[in-house]
């Protein structure tokens, strides 16, 4: 966080002080007041490289913070200081700066002399907050069994802040937060790390997406949707003739890339799987293309009370569906499925 300088010292006669830092400057290239002593014995309080200065009297200085700070009136004149004219530097006095750089500050003198003995206290403004949410879509449950998302940003000072973290089901759900200002300023991007789990059976392994939204005038508004990430093949079978109380299809499918077999799993359609005219089922597979190129597609089972030829393909990706239908194979019993 943006830390102010606070302190008690002395201000010494024709010295340099920074009031940012809290230290005596040795030169002006660092310095926002200085305490000038004229030649026949007057004294006056200089603002310098563009600091402004207020003379507030004997006020309450303890009360003062930014925002009594930020309505006033501030000057480039210097403040007199003489020990036997006008002089608005008297022990007991507050004066209100605004500094070299836009801060604002306050010095009160505890002691008035050839040397000054001050307090002061920069006063930066509240923190500001922005709004982070982040939507985790649904996905079904077969699919996906964990989401955890992890929300943070990196400030102007390099250092990072958590900002919300989240771990949900296959419903998904909301990380909700707040990004501060109270370290420099915004961040122009926040950083969204989601990581998926899948379900055991679908043979994939976890995933992990970085993604950098940008902080807006609201904030951070942002949907994660597994459906977007998530790339499945729907595999579609036309049941004529209809499925036999004790036929099934069995489903074996495997990952490819080039030449290198990946992760893949099976599935089982049996009686109730196998009701009606039509009969689907889907597979997952990674999200990123260089991972999952092709699939290999195996079928085998019984179908009519007998055992199905066995079926086997390639399928080329991206692919949104595959339909199939049951032939004879021959004059026999056995049936083969065709792709179509």
């Amino acid at each position: 966080m943006v830390t102010a300088s606070t302190g008690v010292g002395t201000l010494r006669g024709n010295r340099r002080f920074d009031l940012e830092t809290g230290i005596e400057a040795s030169g002006m290239g660092r310095a926002d007041v200085w305490w000038r002593h004229l030649p026949g014995g007057g004294r006056e309080l200089v603002p310098l490289l563009g600091a402004r200065l207020c003379a507030l009297g004997p006020v309450g200085y303890e009360a003062l913070g930014h925002r009594e700070l930020a309505a006033l009136t501030y000057h480039g004149e210097s403040l007199p200081g003489h020990p036997r004219g006008e002089n608005n530097l008297a022990s007991g006095s507050v004066i209100a700066v605004r500094t070299r750089s836009g801060q604002l500050a306050k010095m009160q003198v505890q002691t008035y002399g050839h040397d000054l003995r001050i307090r002061w206290q920069g006063c930066p403004p509240p923190p500001r907050f922005k709004g982070l949410k982040v939507v985790v879509g649904s996905a079904p449950p077969w699919l996906v069994s964990r989401y955890v998302v992890d929300c943070a940003y990196e400030s102007p000072d390099g250092s990072m802040h958590p900002c919300g973290r989240g771990e949900f089901g296959a419903d998904g759900g909301v990380v909700e937060d707040r990004i501060s200002d109270a370290w420099g300023g915004f961040p122009a991007t926040a950083r969204v790390v989601v990581a998926v789990d899948f379900q055991p059976g679908t043979g994939l392994q976890g995933v992990v997406e970085h993604f950098a939204p940008e902080v807006g005038a609201a904030g951070v508004s942002m949907l994660y949707e597994p459906n977007q990430e998530i790339r499945r093949v729907k595999l579609v079978f036309g049941l004529t003739p209809p499925a036999g109380a004790q036929d099934y299809l069995l489903l074996r499918w495997v990952y490819r890339s080039g030449a290198s077999a990946g992760g893949g799993s099976q599935k089982t359609l049996t009686g109730p799987d196998l009701q009606g005219n039509v009969a689907q089922h889907e597979i997952a597979f990674p999200p990123d293309a260089s991972t999952a190129a092709a699939v290999d597609l195996t079928v085998d089972g019984v179908y009519q009370a007998a055992e199905l030829v066995q079926f086997k393909q390639r399928v080329s990706l991206p692919a949104s569906a595959l339909a199939f239908r049951f032939r004879k194979q021959g004059s026999g019993p056995r049936y083969r499925l065709e792709a179509f």
